[in-house]
């Protein structure tokens, strides 16, 4: 049985959780660190999932307080459009509450990924 908002998009309801599925075992199969969204795109687009069934998923795990996902900004004009979005899962670490967990593991994996590219960048 589908529910109505996988038939309004014409999605059936199992392949609708197959996707969850697939998007949340990726998001929890590396050691719990947090993956910048267009990185789960091409991991899901291995599996033929396209970015609009991901985002539904992912916007349903958001909604379940499964995944918490932020928004970055860097001011350097090279990045102007780039989708900076980085996605964690909700889940404890060492004991610490889950949200602060996820929390942790986005500033994490930005600042790795901000330091890299500053060291990398050169504007000419």
């Amino acid at each position: 049985m589908q529910n109505y908002d996988d038939r309004q998009r014409g999605e059936p309801h199992a392949a609708a959780a197959g996707v969850k599925k697939a998007l949340g075992d990726f998001l929890r199969s590396r050691s719990k660190k947090a993956r910048f969204v267009t990185e789960v795109y091409a991991a899901m687009g291995r599996l033929n999932i396209d970015t609009t069934q991901t985002d539904r998923a992912l916007a349903e795990f958001e909604r379940e307080g499964s995944v918490m996902m932020r928004d970055n900004f860097c001011a350097d004009p090279h990045l102007a459009g780039v989708d900076l979005r980085i996605v964690a899962w909700v889940q404890s670490i060492e004991g610490a509450d889950a949200q602060l967990s996820a929390i942790r593991a986005i500033d994490a994996e930005w600042n790795r990924w901000l330091s890299e590219y500053l060291v990398n960048h050169r504007c000419g």
